[in-house]
């Protein structure tokens, strides 16, 4: 019953027990009289035949026993605390399953970048020394990326060290371990320069001469350097002439990437680049992709990649200088001149590191152009692999 009904069903009780006003009754018989189905109602009241107690009182609120009073109280404490603790313990799961699948998604798209830009500058900073197998910790809080290092001596390949990258965000910090703590740099490059007599004997004959005085069975590793810049198919054709391919293997090129000749104009002509300072390319480190690619062949397809890699080095030119602090001295290794500089004068050799068996390797002293050759690592005859081999671990 509305409050319309109710509040005249009161005035109704009030009319019949002559409660009204005379005035007030006289407006309710008039209000009465324009509802005919209520005053047929009011007749039948007056005339007996309807009860006054059907007139419906107005309905009290229930009054709640103390008990369903405490009951409810209770209840209201429960739920407040459910409340309180379900928010408590759902909103910092809520954040740790974002947080987690945040360090996982963002730390794995940086982990690609991180790998990709160590893997290249590593390769393309450290003459003779490449990188090999990885294992990795991905994370946008802190990751952890270690390669292996080789080194390559004739057909057998030694491990150098490691070369640790890590991640706390995005701050990179890497750096190299060597095995023993140190590496013993022994390849360097002359930079061909325009004008003067080249002395060439002094930066040669040392190499020959401990060359000339190693046993038949041995392998070595040699960087040579040139008077003039050449192709790759250029080199590869220089080359054959005095050592054919089956009998050396060249691991790293070094190219001219404009930088080194003013590093040589800041020292008068006379400098040889070591690691950190001399800029090239590890060919067998290039990813080619999905196609193989012919060993001595296919130059322009090689060049492409590296120049592909160093534009890939160029873009991401923060993480570049990061990872390369500990490559090259803390400098600024100036990717995107470099690769300008390429891009517009091509891929330029002017030295290679070169392995082999020694004597064959000997054979390019008969080369007039070559301005410096300085001999690494030497080891016992490896040239040829044996059938079976393996290692023994104490864990």
């Amino acid at each position: 019953m509305n409050k319309d009904e109710n509040n005249r069903e009161q005035r109704l009780l009030a009319y019949l027990r002559g409660e009204m006003t005379e005035e007030d009754s006289k407006q309710f018989e008039e209000e009465i009289s324009a509802d005919e189905e209520y005053a047929q109602r009011l007749e039948r009241l007056l005339l007996g035949e309807e009860r006054r107690e059907n007139i419906a009182e107005p309905k009290q609120p229930e009054k709640l026993s103390d008990e369903k009073q405490r009951a409810i109280v209770r209840r209201g404490k429960w739920k407040n605390r459910l409340s309180n603790a379900g928010f408590t313990i759902g909103l910092p799961f809520f954040a740790g399953v974002v947080l987690l699948f945040l360090n996982g998604w963002v730390g794995s798209l940086m982990h690609e970048d991180i790998f990709r830009v160590a893997k290249a500058m590593f390769n393309f900073t450290q003459p003779g020394v490449s990188v090999g197998g990885s294992g990795s910790q991905v994370g946008l809080f802190y990751g952890n990326i270690s390669m292996e290092l080789r080194e390559r001596v004739g057909l057998e390949e030694k491990n150098a060290g490691r070369f640790e990258s890590t991640n706390v965000l995005w701050n990179v910090n890497a750096k190299p371990q060597w095995t023993n703590g140190v590496r013993e740099q022994k390849l360097f490059f002359r930079y061909p320069t325009e004008g003067g007599t080249e002395d060439t004997m002094s930066r040669t004959s040392s190499a020959w001469t401990t060359m000339e005085k190693l046993p038949e069975g041995t392998v070595s590793q040699l960087a040579i350097s040139f008077d003039h810049f050449l192709t790759y198919e250029e080199y590869y054709a220089l080359i054959s002439g005095y050592v054919t391919s089956s009998e050396q293997d060249t691991v790293w090129f070094a190219v001219d990437t404009g930088v080194e000749h003013k590093q040589a104009e800041s020292d008068l002509g006379n400098l040889l680049l070591g690691a950190g300072h001399v800029w090239g390319f590890a060919q067998r480190e290039l990813d080619y992709g999905d196609a193989p690619i012919r060993e001595n062949e296919e130059g322009v397809r090689r060049m492409e990649t590296y120049l592909k890699e160093m534009k890939y080095l160029s873009e991401q030119e923060g993480l570049t200088r990061d990872i390369g602090k500990a490559l090259v001295f803390g400098r600024d290794p100036q990717i995107t001149e470099r690769y300008n500089y390429m891009q517009q004068n091509g891929v330029r050799i002017y030295g290679a590191v070169l392995t082999g068996p020694t004597k064959e390797l000997l054979k390019l002293k008969a080369e007039k152009s070559i301005t410096a050759a300085l001999l690494g690592k030497v080891d016992w005859w490896n040239w040829e692999l044996p059938a079976a081999s393996g290692a023994h671990h104490t864990y």
